[in-house]
């Protein structure tokens, strides 16, 4: 029934009008908030053995005030959350914030996609096959262009035509690193994946989740996995997870769970190089020898062992590290010229505090390509975990959401791992062979014996 419509008694002849919804986006203040608690209190009182998902719905409905926003309230109520009224301005997402990796993967799978078939992608095609998936979001023709450039697209001209492929650093960097973690296979190393992760307490399965497959948008699931909405941006507090596994399945003695303190799924400013370094010296001693571990390039995973220059530096400084490393060159040199000689010298010195700590250990790092967290196992094992809380949340408090991430992590043991791995090994081979399909696209491009016609280039003049 709408807001708008009445409600009639037979009886009384008197005409009633139903509860007026809050309007979707609107604060509620503190008065709200302890109406919310009272009414909660209430009906606890009246029917003890009420299930919390029910008693959301009641009171929205008597209160007009979304399920989502009582749901949070009755979560800060029973963590002892003071209760205030917010502050008035709302915290809108920038548009990068709102698109997910799994989102930016899907969309680099659509580019990739038009190359297996041997058609060459431009924007408005790319925009076209987006726009039209409807477990994707919209996009605007500019949105979408930068998107594009952020992961690493660009365009390439070949005779006439222009093509869209990725820059050639990143398809260098992703050869090498199929090649290296094939080579390790081989050799029988144990490989580990580690990552971190976020989850809202106020989490469960109403609303949230949704049931996806492997035909889903995401298309990187195993089936009977979900990845659901995204992870709430609300302010309620959250949980920071960092865990390693293998195919073996997680690591005994390697979870790591901490409050966040933003209660957002920004959660990488809560995350320094000193407390990540803390927690990997004790996860080392968990792991075989001679192994390897995977990670990403997080900026606390990457602490540079020793503070290369950069053109800010002043020059002075910039000619002491060289003259420290035995370095000897005409004088009087200008700074570009100096740091031509940096870059030069520079892959010897800039090395990670990580990787050459887990060296000494007889371990090795192998670091992802960016956003390329399809190419981690640990990434559908997240999904899994993240399943079993909204599946079991019913409290919402912080303790008992601790409780059932260390439950949620025992049940994705080394079956559902072995799995994880196997669909991760399958999209390095579709990686692999997608940039085999460009090189052989492009040279015919370059040979005149393909055209391709339509929009194929979108340069910052179109906006």
């Amino acid at each position: 029934m709408s807001g708008t419509d009445a409600l009639s008694t037979s009886n009384a002849g008197s005409r009633l009008t139903p509860v007026k919804r809050n309007p979707s986006g609107k604060f509620i203040g503190s008065g709200q908030k302890l109406m919310i608690i009272n009414l909660y209190k209430s009906k606890i009182a009246e029917q003890p053995t009420i299930k919390v998902k029910e008693m959301v719905k009641l009171l929205s409905k008597d209160t007009g005030i979304g399920q989502k926003t009582i749901q949070t309230t009755i979560a800060d109520y029973k963590n002892s959350k003071p209760i205030k009224s917010p502050c008035r301005q709302k915290i809108r997402l920038t548009f990068k914030e709102k698109v997910d990796d799994l989102e930016r993967n899907a969309i680099r799978k659509k580019v990739h996609d038009f190359w297996f078939r041997r058609q060459v992608p431009s924007l408005d095609k790319i925009l076209i096959s987006v726009n039209s998936d409807p477990t994707l979001n919209t996009y605007k023709k500019t949105n979408l262009y930068y998107l594009l450039r952020e992961l690493n697209f660009t365009y390439s001209k070949r005779g006439r035509n222009s093509a869209l492929i990725e820059r050639d650093d990143i398809v260098l960097w992703r050869t090498k690193y199929i090649q290296d973690i094939r080579k390790y296979r081989q050799e029988g190393r144990t490989i580990y994946y580690l990552d971190e992760t976020w989850t809202n307490i106020g989490d469960s399965m109403e609303k949230n989740w949704v049931d996806k497959t492997v035909k889903s948008r995401r298309g990187a699931f195993l089936s009977g996995l979900s990845t659901g909405a995204p992870n709430p941006t609300g302010k309620a507090k959250g949980l920071i997870i960092v865990h390693i596994g293998s195919e073996e399945g997680f690591v005994n003695g390697g979870l790591l769970v901490f409050e966040s303190k933003k209660g957002s799924a920004d959660y990488h400013d809560e995350i320094n190089g000193d407390s990540f370094f803390d927690w990997i010296k004790g996860v080392i001693p968990l792991l075989k020898d001679n192994s390897v571990i995977v990670m990403d390039n997080a900026h606390y995973h990457s602490v540079e062992a020793e503070q290369c220059p950069t053109i800010s530096w002043k020059k002075t400084d910039i000619e002491s590290w060289l003259k420290q490393k035995g370095e000897v060159y005409e004088k009087p040199l200008n700074k570009v010229g100096l740091m031509n000689i940096v870059n030069r010298i520079k892959p010897q010195f800039n090395k990670y505090v990580i990787d050459e700590y887990v060296k000494s250990k007889n371990i090795v790092v192998l670091r992802l390509p960016p956003y390329h967290c399809e190419l981690n196992p640990i990434e559908l094992a997240w999904s899994s975990v993240k399943r079993y809380i909204k599946m079991n949340n019913s409290t919402f408090k912080l303790p008992d959401v601790k409780n059932l991430v260390i439950e949620g992590v025992n049940q994705c043991g080394p079956e559902k791992w072995k799995n994880f791995v196997s669909h991760v090994i399958n999209e390095e081979k579709r990686f692999w062979d997608i940039d085999f399909v460009v090189e052989e696209v492009m040279e015919r491009l370059g040979n005149g014996v393909m055209t391709i016609t339509g929009d194929t280039s979108y340069s910052d003049s179109n906006h």
